[in-house]
């Protein structure tokens, strides 16, 4: 074999592998609605909250799956009820077992000192008998609204017993390490967060 011919055989050889590894290159995931944090995912800071089946939910029991986590209270007149009706259309939107499988959304409440546990498991499980609540003392939420910029306040009037909380109403996604690795920012859309989890899950 001659020489340019050499040169020609390996240039093709050369060519079609780095072509094949093109083709087989996974596509990158086109996500919609959520606010990717990709390689700047942080782990989330030491907390320690109870959720309602009074089982400890903190950073090595949430290990294992991807969390959407809600943080608001069960006296909300609007917000809450609507993000949570909202997810209930998300979940039906999602038709792959397996993501379902992976999947825990669960509602922390930010107004534990009217949210008992009864209260809230009996709130969340009305929307869907598979979401998850949790609660703790205000210092210990504050561990986690601090660490992913969730923003809430109580705005108290002359009657200390009747109060409003005000709350972000975006949705926090935690990684199966743990890692605080998106954010869902209001207005919802239950399509677009539907097809993202069900993308980020199954890469």
């Amino acid at each position: 074999m001659n020489k340019p011919l050499i040169i020609i055989t390996s240039l093709a050889i050369v060519l079609g592998f780095a072509s094949a590894l093109f083709l087989l290159k996974p596509k990158p995931v086109q996500l919609q609605a959520v606010t990717w944090l990709g390689e700047q995912a942080k782990p989330l800071p030491v907390f320690e909250l109870i959720d309602h089946n009074n089982k400890p939910f903190n950073n090595e029991t949430i290990k294992g799956k991807w969390h959407l986590m809600f943080f608001g209270y069960t006296n909300c007149p609007d917000i809450c009820p609507d993000t949570l009706t909202m997810l209930v259309n998300m979940v039906d939107q999602i038709k792959d077992e397996k993501v379902l499988e992976q999947l825990q959304i669960t509602f922390i409440s930010v107004d534990p000192e009217r949210d008992s546990m009864e209260k809230m498991k009996a709130y969340v499980t009305y929307f869907n008998k598979d979401f998850m609540s949790a609660r703790a003392e205000i210092d210990s939420v504050n561990t986690l609204t601090d660490a992913t910029g969730i923003l809430h306040y109580i705005v108290k009037s002359k009657d200390e017993d009747v109060y409003e909380v005000a709350h972000s109403g975006s949705l926090i996604l935690v990684d199966p390490q743990s890692r605080f690795t998106g954010v869902f920012s209001s207005p919802h859309d239950s399509s677009k967060i539907a097809h993202d989890l069900t993308a980020l899950i199954n890469s």
